[in-house]
């Protein structure tokens, strides 16, 4: 059974030492330092994914199924991801089955618990003012990820 979740999405990861952006030859080594506010995902609807490297693969199927939630014919294409200290964004089109060359950018934002990658909720993590330029102090997701995560689509 599917749950409504919000059409945004946020992740940390718990020991997470590095990420790849597209794949996993290539480690982003930017590391921040965050305090990380306490969030989850919609009790009972977790997005999961059993490989915990922050590459397109890996993230790929947690974003589709974050995708599905907003609608089930929804279709989203991963063109970039990003992550630091455990909370990953990707970056892709968001599109429905019947037409997958027209869709919206959209971003989702995810964080790492154990092995898998949780989908967050947008307005939960990236705190109260989502439309500036640089994260609010209230904001749960690391700040070099505020942009791509709660700023964009």
């Amino acid at each position: 059974m599917r749950r409504p979740t919000a059409v945004t999405i946020g992740l940390a990861a718990v020991g997470l030492s590095a990420c790849g952006t597209d794949d996993a030859s290539t480690p982003d080594t930017t590391t921040t330092t965050s305090t990380t506010a306490s969030t989850a995902a919609q009790p009972g609807s977790p997005m999961t994914s059993a490989m915990t490297d922050c590459t397109k693969t890996a993230l790929a199927e947690p974003a589709l199924q974050a995708a599905q939630l907003l609608g089930p014919d929804n279709i989203y294409t991963v063109d970039d991801v990003s992550c630091t200290d455990g909370w990953g964004v990707t970056s892709g089109l968001l599109s429905s089955a019947d037409n997958p060359e027209m869709g919206a950018p959209t971003s989702f934002v995810f964080k790492q618990e154990g092995r898998f990658w949780i989908v967050q909720d947008k307005a939960t993590v990236c705190g109260s003012d989502p439309s500036t330029t640089t994260a609010p102090a209230d904001a749960a997701i690391p700040a070099d990820l505020f942009l791509r995560g709660c700023a964009a689509g």
